[in-house]
């Protein structure tokens, strides 16, 4: 059988356009089937603190483990066999990852997460930050036992950058001066950081030189943005069945992205419809501005702005992956740049 994977990641590659994201995803555990089921048993494999009590049900709720599975898929891109230090690397970029979601909660006064309630409602908001900060102390101590001395340095500049966009975020959101630029750092710095954590610990663990590690943070930061572009777009225009969450769920937390400010810009007299949809709850907006604003946010060529600069992005991405060593690996990578960013939830 793990002879026969390679080859059908090779096929879905070249036949990607009628792969749906389900289809390919499942190739691509399948192929990294034994370390995804490793970085589950540390996630889960948690101690009797009450913090663990409290961060348990989220990391157990399971989530696509999109950053893992990255890690893991990017450090087979050498000619080295997967180090033994993959799983715990890619456990960390997982804890920090739900770290920022326990937080992010209690930022956004969130009712819901992965169909469950929040931390900060059942325990409320005190000790879901608390939460939070154990997972980073978990990452930092596994971080710790893999002795690597290019791992710390990483972890804590992605911790910084996160930091620093989430108050950047919340500056903007309170000044109502927020820009394409300023959108663009905000998720460079939520969203693309830990991609190119992820990417920068598949380096090492690949055995790949400067410049080839260069590349690959390159290729991160490209995938994180058109990553969270798409799933910006899904809030505006997607279906809550398969997305999970209501629509409009950004404009609600006070978030105006990308096709928003696109809009806001080029035709300033919606302004009025979008802000009587900001700070509102999803139940609680008027359901004929919010079918409204979808229509002008279509008709505008906004929705068609924020695709094309996903498919900017995506071709940076690829052309970045193009000086890395030809690899399955590779194939790998250049195919769940397209399911992630043409996902559909």
């Amino acid at each position: 059988m793990t002879e026969a994977i390679p080859q059908r990641l090779e096929d879905f590659a070249r036949a990607v356009e009628n792969t749906t994201q389900a289809e390919g995803l499942a190739v691509l555990r399948q192929w990294l089937a034994e370390d995804l089921a490793a970085v589950e048993d540390l996630l889960t494999e948690l101690n009797q603190d009450r913090a663990a009590g409290v961060a348990e049900p989220l990391l157990a709720a399971g989530g696509k483990r999109i950053r893992p599975l990255c890690l893991l898929a990017a450090s087979r891109l050498g000619d080295k066999e997967p180090s033994q230090h993959a799983v715990g690397l890619a456990t960390v970029v997982e804890y920090i990852h739900n770290a920022t979601l326990l937080h992010d909660d209690v930022v956004d006064l969130a009712v819901e997460r992965r169909g469950q309630p929040t931390a900060r409602m059942i325990h409320g908001n005190t000790v879901a930050v608390f939460a939070g900060d154990w997972l980073l102390v978990r990452a930092l101590r596994l971080i710790h036992q893999t002795g690597s001395p290019w791992a710390l340095p990483a972890a804590l500049d992605c911790i910084d950058e996160l930091i620093e966009a989430e108050i950047l975020q919340i500056e903007l959101s309170q000044s109502g001066k927020e820009s394409s630029a300023d959108y663009l750092r905000v998720i460079d710095g939520k969203t693309a950081s830990l991609f190119r954590l992820a990417f920068t610990y598949a380096g090492y663990l690949a055995g790949l030189d400067t410049e080839q590690r260069e590349q690959l943070t390159g290729f991160a930061t490209h995938l994180g943005v058109a990553f969270q572009i798409q799933d910006d777009l899904l809030d505006l225009i997607g279906d809550p069945k398969q997305t999970g969450k209501p629509l409009f769920g950004d404009l609600a937390e006070g978030k105006l992205t990308l096709p928003i400010l696109w809009l806001l810009h080029r035709e300033p007299r919606h302004r009025s419809t979008i802000q009587a949809l900001t700070h509102c709850a999803p139940e609680k907006m008027d359901i004929e501005r919010v079918q409204q604003l979808r229509k002008v946010l279509s008709s505008s060529g906004a929705i068609d702005a924020s695709r094309e600069m996903i498919e900017d992005r995506l071709r940076e991405a690829h052309s970045n992956l193009d000086r890395l060593p030809k690899t399955v690996a590779r194939s790998a990578l250049r195919l769940m740049t397209q399911l992630l960013v043409g996902r559909t939830s």
